[in-house]
């Protein structure tokens, strides 16, 4: 093989002449006042010297109809022919493809001006193979958000352990709290984080398990919307929303609950307040089948917003 600079200069001509301005075997003829088979074969010498130098059990005439394709220089038969052969071919195809490489890497030709080199079967499942491949990954990079979307605010700089303690420690509280959100109480954290406002999470039916807290803080200008939790069943499907009557607002998934270890049951999410917050009446934390709800599913914990 040999670079396309170490061509004789006919050669070089010849095939700047067919790839870059689009002429015939016979037009470069008319030029270069030569015979159009003079100039088919200089052309097809220099591909056969740039172009791989084992041609495996690819015959002469194959290889010089291979070129010819290449070069664009085949009526409809001719091209329906040779590609037949490079389909049944793998060293005509192994060849071409050399050659193609070679032609793209002078200068001659854009990545996709060089008529279609099929693939054999082998290869166009292996294609497959690697869609498939990337689809499955492209699915789960998209779940893999959506589970982790409500932590999106991870690096605003809020102070989230401490939130976190705050919830943990009302969690396992009296049964005969007062339920109400604590609306008028605003805290200020030492760090400058405010609490404007605690929602205490409950089943729909009552009880004491699970339980939630949710509280909603700014700081800097930023308001998000903290909810932990205790003593929920292990799923990756829990969602938080914000509902008033028959209106529901997404605000996304939590990272999946475990069923083991010291994370047991135990549910923690951050994610920014929307600016119609006030629209809401309910914070609601619903478990899902799927993994784009379009309405809140069943209903695990909810509690009252306030004003």
């Amino acid at each position: 093989m040999a670079p396309f600079d170490d061509l004789p200069a006919d050669q070089k001509a010849v095939l700047q002449l067919v790839l870059r301005q689009g002429r015939t075997y016979d037009e470069i003829g008319g030029l270069l006042r030569i015979a159009p088979e003079a100039v088919r074969e200089r052309a097809l010498t220099a591909l056969d010297a740039i172009g791989p130098a084992d041609g495996g059990d690819l015959g002469a005439d194959e290889q010089d109809a291979i070129g010819d394709y290449l070069l664009g220089q085949q009526g409809a038969a001719a091209r329906a022919e040779t590609r037949a052969l490079l389909e049944r071919s793998r060293s005509g195809r192994a060849w071409a493809r050399g050659v193609a490489a070679e032609l793209r890497a002078a200068g001659l030709v854009d990545e996709d001006a060089l008529p279609e080199i099929p693939a054999d079967e082998a290869e166009i499942e292996e294609a497959f193979d690697a869609l498939e491949a990337r689809e499955r990954a492209r699915v789960e990079q998209q779940r893999s958000s959506r589970l982790g979307g409500i932590l999106l605010l991870a690096a605003a700089g809020l102070v989230v352990a401490a939130l976190v303690v705050l919830g943990i420690n009302r969690l396992g509280g009296d049964d005969d709290r007062d339920d109400s959100p604590a609306a008028t109480q605003t805290t200020q954290t030492t760090q400058g984080t405010v609490v404007e406002r605690q929602v205490n999470l409950r089943p729909p039916g009552g009880g004491n398990r699970p339980l939630g807290v949710g509280t909603i803080v700014s700081q800097d200008g930023t308001r998000v919307i903290n909810v932990v939790g205790q003593d929920l069943e292990a799923s990756a499907y829990y969602v938080l929303w914000l509902r008033r009557g028959d209106q529901a607002k997404f605000l996304g998934f939590f990272p999946p609950v475990s069923g083991s270890g010291s994370a047991k049951g135990r549910l923690q999410g951050i994610v920014e307040a929307p600016s119609d917050l006030s629209r809401y009446s309910e914070l609601l934390v619903t478990r899902e089948t799927t993994d784009s709800p379009k309405r809140p599913g069943r209903v695990i914990l909810q509690g009252t917003l306030g004003r």
